[in-house]
């Protein structure tokens, strides 16, 4: 009986190894997918111009994707504005893109909820969340991606502020630095 109690924890424990490899492999799945690819963001700005990302290159570009509803959206968005301050003289551009739809809450709204945050970067719209979901097949906010300076993903996009905001930055900070000491093509 002893020889069948150990068979099954060693059949259970495989099962639960499989599950795990299985559950790790599915997180990856969508960063897999946009490892170095050049993504679409061509996005409407709330001051009505259309920005195209891919016409940033040469720059760092950081993207938060958020909504109003989302309490870690707006600490998030105070955290980014003071690594804004620190990175205004190098080539790092922000953007705020929201995902929700104009029902959900107008341009006038998503004006007001920006300028209550002082938000200083360009505030773009993703109502049909097309280029969120090239990140991501779910909604998990907030979300940063970032990108080269030859306009490539660079990995893992981020979602959530799971660490205090002072790591939060230390960790934004060490990405930026890392993507700003590399050298783009259009640098050679």
């Amino acid at each position: 009986m002893d020889i069948m109690k150990q068979a099954y924890r060693i059949f259970l424990a495989a099962l639960f190894l499989i599950a795990l490899v299985c559950a790790a492999h599915h997180a990856t799945f969508g960063q897999e997918k946009t490892a170095g690819v050049e993504p679409k963001l061509k996005l409407q700005g709330l001051d009505g111009r259309v920005y195209d990302l891919a016409d940033q290159r040469g720059n760092v570009v950081l993207v938060s994707f958020g909504a109003t509803w989302c309490a870690p959206c707006s600490t998030e968005l105070r955290a980014l504005e003071e690594l804004l301050a620190e990175y205004q003289n190098k080539p790092v551009k922000f953007y705020w893109v929201s995902i929700e739809r104009p029902e959900e809450v107008s341009d006038n709204a998503l004006k007001r909820y920006a300028r209550e945050r002082k938000v200083s970067f360009p505030v773009l719209r993703d109502t049909a969340k097309m280029v969120f979901l090239q990140f991501s097949p779910r909604v998990r906010l907030p979300m940063i991606v970032m990108l080269s300076k030859d306009g490539r993903v660079d990995l893992p996009v981020q979602f959530g502020m799971r660490t205090p905001a002072e790591s939060y930055k230390a960790d934004m900070r060490a990405r930026l630095n890392k993507l700003l000491s590399v050298r783009s093509e259009s640098d050679r």
